[in-house]
């Protein structure tokens, strides 16, 4: 047993409080393929009602859900401290673009999309005003991705069109051609985001 180093645990969930539990439960399977392992009333003198434990992979859960009955979405959130995003990360861009096409056709756009240069990633806002970031590493493994992050020079994020890269992927472009137009500005979204609309 070490009593004198650091463990580096992993993280495994995050827990967020709801007051519309059956539409968040409905958006994040729609969203990320979440699905609920176990859903059950909250113990007495709890501030809660209603606790789900939902995953989208083999691990008993990612997510939780507490339900809280006079809980109400905090318009003035982005003055506040809080989490600003959870991000769920894709194999590849092809699985990015293709989730962002399946998801525009259930009528869910999103807020905001960028290649950041070590990653491409595109931002979702779910039924409470969170912050759902959808993201792929745009190297070959985790390992230079993170090189690429610890170079990274200021102000090297650029928003992108996901519809301008979806059209040139299916056009024959590469994954890391598709990075080099978009450095080169190429796929620049007709209009700006209104990210100051947004509980960012």
């Amino acid at each position: 047993m070490n009593t004198e180093i650091t463990i580096h645990p992993k993280l495994q969930h995050c827990g967020i409080t709801t007051g519309n539990l059956d539409a968040m439960l409905e958006w994040y399977g729609k969203v990320l393929g979440l699905f609920v392992h176990n859903r059950v009333k909250a113990p007495a003198g709890s501030p809660f009602k209603n606790v789900a434990f939902a995953t989208n992979d083999e691990v008993n859960h990612r997510l939780s859900f507490f339900e809280a009955p006079d809980v109400s979405i905090d318009n003035e959130r982005e003055r506040h401290a809080r989490v600003q995003h959870i991000a769920f990360e894709y194999e590849s861009l092809d699985d990015l673009l293709g989730t962002y096409v399946r998801l525009k056709k259930l009528a869910m756009d999103p807020l905001w999309a960028a290649d950041q240069f070590f990653q491409t990633a595109i931002y979702y806002e779910d039924p409470d005003g969170n912050i759902i970031e959808l993201n792929t590493n745009n190297f070959a493994n985790d390992w230079t991705v993170t090189e690429q992050l610890r170079a990274l020079p200021p102000q090297v994020h650029i928003n992108v069109d996901p519809e301008k890269m979806f059209a040139a992927r299916k056009a024959g472009a590469s994954p890391s051609e598709l990075q080099e137009r978009a450095v080169a500005g190429e796929f620049t979204p007709a209009t700006s985001y209104a990210l100051h609309t947004t509980r960012w």
